[in-house]
């Protein structure tokens, strides 16, 4: 996928390069943090400039073996509908995302065992396995 949707976010926060966006990732603001365990977590975070509400999802399994742990993460842009959604539904997260997202446009990071990490673009939201 070349370019996420501009229905979402601005050029700061959703630009059209995805190895962009992953590092604007850092500089959201964390609104809420709906789950937060060592190896996964599901936070919502905000553009400080535009507003916009992304919904960001981290898992991580262990590497029992050389600690080359493998991570992923997805970040989603929500209306803020979702958000609020997302809120009220906090202790039903996993399937409350599965039923909310199915065909966005999402930016996805992948830092698998024995890889160099990858930004790229997908669709929906990943749980991957997690610790």
């Amino acid at each position: 996928m070349n370019r996420p949707s501009n229905t979402f976010g601005c050029n700061t926060c959703w630009p059209p390069s995805a190895d962009a966006a992953w590092e604007t990732l850092k500089s959201l603001k964390t609104d809420i943090e709906l789950v937060d365990e060592s190896h996964f977590m599901i936070k919502i975070r905000s553009c400080t400039k535009c507003t916009q509400q992304f919904l960001s999802v981290f898992t991580e399994t262990i590497d029992w073996e050389d600690g080359a742990d493998p991570q992923y993460w997805t970040v989603i842009p929500l209306t803020l509908e979702e958000g609020e959604r997302l809120l009220a539904e906090a202790t039903i997260i996993e399937a409350a995302l599965s039923a909310l997202l199915g065909t966005r446009q999402s930016l996805r990071h992948d830092f698998p065992k024995g890889s160099e990490p990858r930004s790229y673009w997908s669709r929906g939201i990943a749980i991957g396995p997690h610790d």
